[in-house]
């Protein structure tokens, strides 16, 4: 399962473009904040679209793509076992 993370627009997405990424349909202005895979995050740096991320520049892609904290965190269910009756 892959993270969500935000990330900032550097440039516009129009339908078409975002149906090609696999993200939500609509239109996307200069600035918006984007919930995403973060493999489309990936994509959309490739591509140029995320703000402050140089692709060539590992660091500044980590600092632009920030985990959703909103997110609430799964639980794993415990591992130990009460004694049986």
């Amino acid at each position: 399962m892959s993270d969500m993370v935000k990330i900032t627009l550097a440039h516009p997405i129009g339908v078409h473009t975002c149906r090609q990424l696999g993200i939500d349909e609509e239109e996307h202005p200069v600035g918006a904040e984007l919930e995403v895979h973060s493999e489309q995050a990936h994509r959309l740096v490739s591509a140029g679209y995320v703000k402050g991320a140089n692709p060539a520049d590992f660091a500044s892609v980590q600092a632009a793509m920030r985990p959703d904290k909103n997110k609430p965190v799964a639980v794993k269910p415990s591992t130990s076992s009460a004694p049986g009756s």
